[in-house]
């Protein structure tokens, strides 16, 4: 039996070994790493050394050396398994519902597979002329930054790169399984076509995914490698296999948002860069990055999705220990765009004129109101309160000092407002914002995903048609038992639910249980699943419709009117859709 090994990552990523090991020896900060007295031979003199950058320990008197998991084994004598479990325990990171039964999975395979199909990409876009290379030389790309990336092309063709790889002996299961092909009535096809191709590279220099921009208008703009064995998104950063360096040399880390934002930005000679893959900083993310660096600068596009991004990641970058600075474009621009057109030394002069997040948020709240009124400024202070609320006692009292003497106001006053006015629910800082709780699932979310999965434990067909229509499970729960259906070869007989509580923890088992009681499929399964399926679909626009109502109020606090119409126009849109499913299924 054996973990998971994208659980393994994960693991580590939340763990710092500085943490772990300084519970057990007295280390010391020494340059780069931490120093002290050996724990596995006896010695005088501090020969071990931690290395938080890395994650590594290493003693140069007796030998011993590894990452955490291996330092754990080595000082309690545990087993590997032991030791991963005894780390989940102390520091409180949840299990895995089931351990692998497969504890040979040979991993490197999949990064081959991905390598392969990595140049075939490259191989694609380089050897003839095409819209991908047409595209990435109106971007101003170089042929040395096109192979330093390691940029491809997936050809207009359903079949290209599904057909080169079972020529290379790969089997279709792997193909599936890193997400390269979907299965359809006439067997695979490809998933990426006609679409310029950016490799995801992990800091171990292994290829675990793709990313891809559609050429033209087709739908969706970007499309991801599914999650996989060696991909979880939200634990990666795009590019940081090259730039890690640079981070650590300069002691400071800009994140931006695109591919080409961050391959612009490394062609002109600023290489500390890391991208997001374009969605919004994750805990993990913000984990890693502030590994090499806890200095960040921020560096999104200036419209309002964009500094929506940017006010979310400066508290995911703040719970995670980092010193965050803005970088200030203007607005419509990105930092693609400013580099082509303005060069190396103007973003320098923008990096070095970064704001303090903090001073960002403050400034982006003063957006809609004239602060030579006094009603106004009264309006102001109460909507920067929670972003005071969010700071240390001594940040927060140099910024009550500012705003007083900026504003004329008692500082007496803001403070009690400050101190006196906890019981607002947002207490993020992020009062442009309407709140919306992630972390927690609603009863409506687990209920309506448990439905697709007892639909599936029904009958297996309905695995495809849940895949077919995009349905994406976000509970733990449901995820857990997806991933043990996929894994499983069974057939629908022996796939029960006795089987699938088997492999849950006893929280899991008794959740499942639980919504067993009350969720009935009936005899008419196909109409449970339009039902579920509906709720399904309008639950997803009113998600969307939260989103976009957001990303409207920093618009209009802007005056950015185009922003503002394509957002309003999106706002009609989705109030129709929503009304439509309503009326066809009398809701």
């Amino acid at each position: 039996m054996s973990w998971n090994s994208s659980f393994i990552d994960e693991l580590k990523m939340q763990l710092n070994i500085v943490d772990v090991i300084g519970r057990e020896v007295d280390i010391r900060k020494s340059g780069a790493n931490y120093k002290g007295l050996c724990p596995f031979h006896n010695e005088k003199t501090p020969s071990f050394m931690v290395n938080e950058e890395k994650q590594i320990f290493n003693c140069f008197g007796c030998g011993e050396k590894g990452d955490v998991i291996k330092f754990v084994q080595r000082y309690y004598n545990l087993s590997f398994m032991e030791a991963v479990e005894k780390l989940c325990d102390e520091y409180g990171i949840k299990k895995p519902a089931n351990m692998s039964s497969k504890a040979d999975i040979d991993y490197s395979k999949y990064y081959q597979i991905n390598a392969k199909a990595g140049r075939f990409f490259y191989s694609q876009l380089t050897s003839r002329n095409n819209v991908g290379l047409e595209y990435f030389k109106q971007r101003g790309l170089s042929n040395d930054t096109i192979r330093k990336f390691g940029l491809g092309y997936a050809p207009n063709s359903f079949r290209a790169l599904t057909d080169y790889l079972k020529s290379e002996n790969i089997p279709e299961e792997d193909i599936l399984k890193l997400g390269l092909a979907n299965k359809g009535k006439n067997g695979l096809y490809d998933k990426f076509r006609n679409r310029i191709v950016f490799p995801i590279i992990n800091t171990r220099n292994k290829v675990i995914g793709f990313g891809a921009r559609a050429i033209g208008d087709s739908i969706p703009k970007y499309l991801n490698s599914s999650e996989s064995e060696v991909f979880i998104k939200k634990n990666n950063l795009f590019g940081l296999n090259l730039t890690n360096k640079e981070i650590l040399d300069e002691d400071r880390a800009i994140i931006v948002e695109g591919y080409m934002d961050l391959i612009s930005l490394y062609q002109h000679g600023i290489k500390n860069v890391a991208a997001t893959l374009g969605t919004a900083l994750t805990d993990n993310q913000a984990k890693l990055i502030t590994r090499y660096t806890k200095n960040i600068l921020l560096s999104y596009d200036s419209d309002s999705a964009g500094i929506s991004a940017a006010i979310r990641g400066i508290d995911v970058l703040n719970n995670a220990g980092a010193k965050v600075r803005i970088l200030i474009l203007k607005e419509g621009e990105d930092p693609d765009d400013f580099i082509r057109k303005s060069g190396k030394t103007e973003f320098n002069k923008l990096v070095d004129n970064a704001i303090p997040a903090t001073d960002f948020k403050l400034e982006i709240a003063k957006r809609g109101f004239s602060l030579d009124n006094k009603d106004d400024v009264l309006l102001y202070i109460e909507r920067v309160i929670p972003i005071l609320q969010s700071l240390g006692p001594i940040e927060q009292d140099i910024y009550i000092k500012k705003i007083a003497e900026e504003y004329n106001v008692s500082e007496n006053a803001i403070g009690m407002s400050v101190r006196t006015d906890t019981d607002k629910p947002n207490r993020s800082g992020n009062s442009l914002f309407i709140k919306r709780e992630r972390n927690t699932p609603l009863n409506i979310d687990v209920k309506l995903e448990i439905s697709f999965i007892f639909l599936i434990l029904y009958n297996r067909a309905y695995l495809k048609r849940i895949e077919e229509d995009g349905i994406q499970f976000h509970t733990d729960i449901a995820n857990k038992i997806l991933s043990f259906i996929q894994a499983s070869n069974m057939d629908k007989e022996k796939l029960d639910l006795a089987l699938i509580c088997k492999n849950l923890d006893p929280d899991d088992e008794n959740l499942l249980l639980r919504y067993n009681d009350s969720i009935h499929i009936g005899p008419d399964d196909e109409a449970f699943y339009k039902a579920t399926l509906t709720a399904y679909m309008i639950k997803k626009y009113k998600e969307e419709k939260t989103e976009v109502l957001n990303s409207l109020a920093v618009a209009e606090v802007m005056k950015q009117s185009q922003d503002m119409k394509i957002l309003g126009s999106r706002l009609i849109e989705l109030d129709i859709l929503i009304n439509e499913l309503l009326e066809e299924n009398h809701v």
